[in-house]
Order: structure tokens, then C-alpha cells, then sequence
């Protein structure tokens, strides 16, 4: 007998159905429940199952009943009523409510997304300008002399920064300038040091304060006499006092750099013979960086374009599987690392798990969209890809990778799984390479395509893997199905969780 069903479509492109199943199907598996409950369970007064229907039904209630089933024949009736309406879910339906007597499924089946691109073949973005600067040229020069840079000794007056090998001897004094003697009655020493290095430091400076400055200017073999004092407010145990310091001068070393010369650039590699070879190969290096980074910042104005003359409707699930595929990552990369107990990284944080997969949505919102163009632009595009392109990345995965995990890497490729995954990026980035063209003006310097437009469905299960989280395949199944009698069941059936 055909199924009772409502369908009612929402506007974020939710197909809400609501599913009566016959009376006498419900009685015939509550039946079935009450006999398994009979055989499992001793009714007090009937042997071991026995007991007549009414009985059981009075001894353990018709909502106990219920749930021996309702989840299993959810999932037979949702598969059902899939068929009898020929409806193609995109993803996933979740389950909303279930009301008993009369059984009563409601689930939210999402749909297709309906994304309109606008006029995007008429879509012109104008390209920012980049360029390197010599500073940065200069910078990258100063870091490769900082590798090959160390202390070395110098004859000049000491400086800040300077390491400063020194003989210190220092006595606390009177006002009059006389040593104040301990009980022992010999002089009270603050310190007694030779061959003690210190760097001069005007931001960090030594205490008592004035010591830095007084050993700025001496060189080599220089010897000299001076008195500090601490406040006396502070925290030194001499705090309020003042010494005598005989300091001499040891030796004194500067922290060189290399010197930029054609033999510092032939240490750096065997390519360079000047430093201007050097330089070049820097500047090449920072073009490189540059271009990427604007060919990043490019295609972003450029789905930014696209997506502001578009209009997108689709089911919350997009959303929701974008987070689900982030929050993913970051466990998977929590893992590598060897945290493996995720509930104490939370507590540690201070944050849920759901906390973080809110901090997530906007990024997943952005997202998500982004890939929702790039994967109607394969479809209008009929784009497809060859054994020639497939072939081309795996070459490409494998450079520079030993014999054995070369192999390895090309057996995975080649596997339906794996290959699947490098269709989808190829795939991905045909997308990017046809909707940049065409920002460019030269869409029409690309190969033609098909105008033959491809079902939608069949385009998000090529992209599915690369481009969005969301389960495309149109899989229809019904899963985590609960029930309590009637209304009281509602709030606890509803929730995002994709059966």
C-alpha cells in the first residue's frame, strides 16, 4: 500500500516530508515486538512467551513497543517513500519528529542546491600590479650573512651589544669612601670576578644602574675605577648603599656578519659566482612569491565577484559538513602531534567542541560558497576529465619522491578511491583556471567546451571530495532514529546531526 506523504519545500532548499504509515502495517510489527518481548522477558503468570498481545502491551507499554522498531522501519520507509516519489536527496535527510498512533515520520530532506551565476562569461576583475623591493632583496642578503656570522675579537672602545670579558672587583664603601668591614672585619665584597663576560645592554641593563654606561668606551687592556650606588627603595639586599668597582678589560668581541663578497655568495651555492648572481637568484625567488600571492589575491576578488552577482540557495548540510570537514583537520592535526585525548585538549583550551565549530562557521559559510560556484561553473562548463590529465598529476605527485614510495603513490592514484580524489581536484582546478580566464577577458583562449549542461548531481559527486564536505551521492538512508510517545518526542528528535 502507497505511503501517506506530505512535501512541503522549505526555502533554504529542505524538502520537509512528512510520512503516515498504515495502521495495519504499525500493528503488525508491534505485534511482532510484543513476541520478541514475550520471548525475552518472564510475564508474571504466562510462561515464557505466551502471553497474549493485551498482556504485554499493559505490562510494558505501547511506547516501549514502538521503539522496538521505528527506528529500523524509519529507515525502510524513508527508502520507500524516496522511490515512490522519485526524489533525488543531495545529501543525507535528518530526522525531525516522530509521532505514534498514528506513526508519524517527519524529516528534512536537503536538496540540490540552486546556485544562479548571473551573466559570469560577461565577468571582467581588473588585476592589482606587483612588485618586488630591493629592501627585501637586501633583507634576504642580510640573512644569509646572519648564518655565517659569530663573535669576533676587536680592538675598537666597547659598545652595547659587545661581549665584554672583564676582571671585576667591588666592595661596598662608606660616604667617605671607606670599605665598610664585616664582623670578620674584612671588606664586605659584592663582587669578585675575573674573566666574567658581559654584553652592555641599554635596554636591559645590569645592576646597579650606571654599570653599563661605565663600560662603554673601554678597550683592551683598559683598567678603571668607579662608585654606584642601589636606591634606596629597592629590592637589592644592598639596596641603599653604594660600592667601589675596579673593573679591567680582558678583550672585547663584536658580533660580526659576514661581509657581503663573491666568495661569501660562492659559499652560499655552487650557482653563484658574484653576489650579483646572488641577488638575482633572490629577486627571482621573491617574484615567484609574489606572483603566487597575487594570483591567490586574484582569484579571491574574483569568486568575490562572481558570488556578489549570484544568487545561492542551498540546504544548511552545505554548512554543516564544511565544519564538520574542518573541526576533521584540526583533530586529525591534533593527533599527528600525538594529543589523542581531544576532551582534555578541550578542557585545556577552555572550549567546547561545538564552541570551536562555531568559531568555524563564517569561515565555512565563505567557503562552502566559494565551492558551490567553482562546482556549478564544471557544470555549465561540461568539464571532464582525461586519462592524459590524470596520468599528468600523478607524474607530477611522484617527481622527487624514491622508487618504492613513488610506487606506492601511483598504485593509491590508480586506485578507484585515490583516483577519485585526484579527479575532483583536477576538476577543481579547471574551474579556477576557466573562471580566471574569463575575469581575464580570455575565456576564449581556453579549449572549448561541451554547451551540453550536466545534471547537478552528477557534478557535485566529482567535486564532493575536494571542494565541499557534503555528501552528494544522494545516499538514502535514515539513521539514530529515537522515539517517546507523541509531542514529548519532538525536542529531543531535532537536531543537526545528518541521519
Amino acid at each position: 500500500m502507497p505511503l501517506q506523504i506530505n512535501k512541503e519545500e522549505r526555502e533554504n532548499r529542505e524538502l520537509v516530508l512528512t510520512i503516515e504509515v498504515d495502521q495495519a502495517r504499525v500493528d503488525q510489527e508491534l505485534r511482532k515486538a510484543a513476541n520478541k518481548v514475550a520471548s525475552s522477558y518472564r510475564i508474571p503468570g504466562f510462561r515464557k512467551g505466551k502471553a497474549p498481545y493485551h498482556i504485554i502491551v499493559q505490562q510494558v507499554g505501547l511506547p516501549s513497543l514502538y521503539n522496538e522498531f521505528v527506528e529500523e522501519l524509519g529507515q525502510v520507509v524513508y527508502q520507500e517513500a524516496i522511490e515512490q516519489e522519485k526524489l533525488e536527496p543531495y545529501a543525507r535527510a535528518s530526522l525531525e519528529d516522530v509521532k505514534l498512533e498514528p506513526l508519524v515520520y517527519t524529516l528534512a530532506m536537503p536538496l540540490d542546491p540552486a546556485i544562479d551565476l548571473g551573466d559570469y562569461k560577461a565577468l571582467r576583475v581588473e588585476e592589482d600590479e606587483f612588485a618586488i623591493d630591493e629592501a627585501d632583496v637586501e633583507a634576504r642578503l642580510d640573512q644569509y650573512r646572519d648564518q655565517g656570522a659569530g663573535w669576533e675579537n676587536v680592538e675598537r672602545p666597547g659598545q652595547y651589544g659587545d661581549m665584554m670579558n672583564l676582571n671585576v672587583h667591588s666592595v661596598l664603601i662608606d660616604e667617605a669612601g671607606n670599605p665598610i668591614l664585616g664582623e670578620d672585619g674584612s671588606e664586605t665584597v659584592v663582587l669578585d670576578e675575573t674573566e666574567w663576560d658581559v654584553t652592555p645592554d641599554q635596554e636591559n641593563p645590569m645592576e646597579p644602574a650606571g654599570l653599563d654606561e661605565e663600560l662603554l668606551g673601554l678597550k683592551a687592556g683598559d683598567e678603571k675605577e668607579f662608585v654606584l650606588s642601589w636606591p634606596a627603595e629597592g629590592q637589592s639586599i644592598y639596596a641603599g648603599k653604594q660600592a667601589r668597582f675596579q673593573v679591567k678589560v680582558n678583550h672585547i668581541q663584536a658580533y660580526q656578519k659576514s661581509e657581503l663578497t663573491d666568495e661569501f655568495a660562492q659559499t652560499i651555492g655552487p650557482d653563484f659566482e658574484t653576489v650579483e648572481d646572488l641577488k638575482e637568484s633572490i629577486r627571482v625567488t621573491l617574484r615567484e612569491n609574489a606572483k603566487t600571492q597575487a594570483d591567490n589575491a586574484y582569484l579571491e576578488k574574483v569568486l568575490d565577484a562572481v558570488l556578489a552577482q549570484s544568487t545561492l540557495n542551498y540546504p544548511p548540510v552545505v554548512i554543516e559538513d564544511q565544519i564538520d570537514s574542518m573541526v576533521s583537520d584540526i583533530e586529525m592535526q591534533l593527533r599527528r602531534f600525538g594529543i589523542e585525548n581531544l576532551d582534555t585538549y578541550y578542557r585545556q583550551t577552555g572550549q567546547t567542541r561545538e564552541q570551536m565549530r562555531e568559531s568555524f562557521r563564517e569561515d565555512a559559510k565563505r567557503q562552502a560558497e566559494r565551492n558551490l560556484i567553482l562546482s556549478e561553473i564544471l557544470r555549465l562548463e561540461n568539464m571532464t576529465v582525461s586519462q592524459a590529465d590524470v596520468d599528468a598529476r600523478i607524474q607530477l605527485l611522484l617527481t622527487g619522491n624514491d622508487p618504492e614510495t613513488a610506487q606506492q603513490l601511483a598504485n593509491m592514484f590508480r586506485h578507484e578511491s585515490g583516483r577519485a580524489i585526484l579527479e575532483s581536484q583536477l576538476l577543481r582546478d579547471k574551474s579556477i583556471e576557466r573562471i580566471i580566464a574569463i575575469a581575464r577577458g580570455k575565456g576564449d583562449e581556453l579549449p572549448s567546451t561541451d554547451t551540453v549542461e550536466t545534471p547537478a548531481a552528477d557534478t557535485a559527486d566529482t567535486t564532493a571530495t575536494d571542494t565541499t564536505a557534503t555528501d552528494a551521492s544522494g545516499t538514502e538512508t535514515l539513521t539514530e532514529i529515537t522515539t517517546e510517545p507523541a509531542s514529548e518526542s519532538a525536542d529531543a528528535d531535532k537536531d543537526t546531526t545528518q541521519a
